[in-house]
């Protein structure tokens, strides 16, 4: 979606007659990522303050830019008392390593707003298939069209990390359910139906995170230098991160479960 943003942008930008044989898609492409990467968001759009890019990002840090947009003024406050020749880090924003490495181009190793978009699909020969989709228009689950206009039965939602489940989480997962709506089970077979759906569905993405990473994995023997190196060790970054988001999901449901049963 946002590859294609860019290039619609591009498209309506070619409309004026000083840039139709003086811009390139990829020339806009460069020029776009400097220009996002470093501005920040306003009521008014996006705009670009001055010394605020110098600082890098640190998801540990509280530091944020603030802005009054009335008196037309920026101000950073330290969240800790610096000492001379220490790097002043602030937090760009709750980003998980997807959104920093599109917007920004750098990974974090721990980033501990990692997050997973996970995307469900209704199969187009499934006999409930008009059924499902007018459930979801109902309760206003979005219905993603392509760019030909054609509907799409993808629907998705971001997964978080279940913290406390690196290990055992049974005891948790008894006294904490995590269910988005607080209401007594009416069935409970059909709730635990649910659950393994999700973790089964989970569990597939996890086999396919462990197949991407093998395949960027490099010989010892080889030596990580170049660009493209660079870019094979932040995807294997980004996808190491949410590989344990998807670890600590697909626990917490089999725990949840387990003490499902036991009731």
């Amino acid at each position: 979606m946002h590859k294609l943003f860019v290039e619609q942008e591009f498209l309506t930008i070619k409309k004026a007659d000083f840039v139709q044989d003086v811009l390139t898609l990829e020339d806009f492409k460069y020029a776009f990522s400097l220009v996002t990467s470093r501005a920040w968001e306003s009521s008014r759009g996006v705009s670009m303050i001055p010394f605020a890019d110098f600082a890098n990002h640190s998801d540990l840090s509280e530091t944020i830019v603030l802005s009054n947009e009335e008196e037309q003024l920026s101000e950073v406050i330290a969240d800790y008392s610096y000492a001379p020749g220490d790097e002043v880090l602030i937090r760009y924003g709750k980003f998980s390593n997807a959104r920093l490495l599109l917007d920004f181009g750098f990974t974090l190793p721990c980033n501990k707003y990692e997050q997973v978009q996970v995307e469900l699909s209704i199969p187009h020969e499934g006999n409930l298939r008009q059924l499902k989709l007018e459930l979801l228009s109902r309760h206003k689950m979005l219905i993603l069209k392509d760019v030909n206009g054609l509907s799409s039965s993808e629907n998705s939602f971001a997964l978080k990390e279940v913290r406390g489940y690196a290990h055992d989480g049974q005891e948790e997962a008894a006294e904490n359910d995590g269910r988005l709506a607080r209401r007594p089970l009416k069935d409970k077979s059909r709730e635990i139906e649910a659950h393994q759906f999700l973790q089964s569905k989970i569990n597939e993405i996890i086999e396919e995170y462990n197949a991407s990473i093998k395949s960027l994995e490099l010989p010892a023997t080889l030596c990580m230098v170049g660009k493209h190196d660079l870019r094979r060790q932040m995807a294997q970054c980004l996808l190491i991160g949410e590989l344990r988001v998807l670890k600590s999901a697909a626990l917490w449901l089999e725990n949840y479960c387990a003490t499902l049963f036991k009731v």
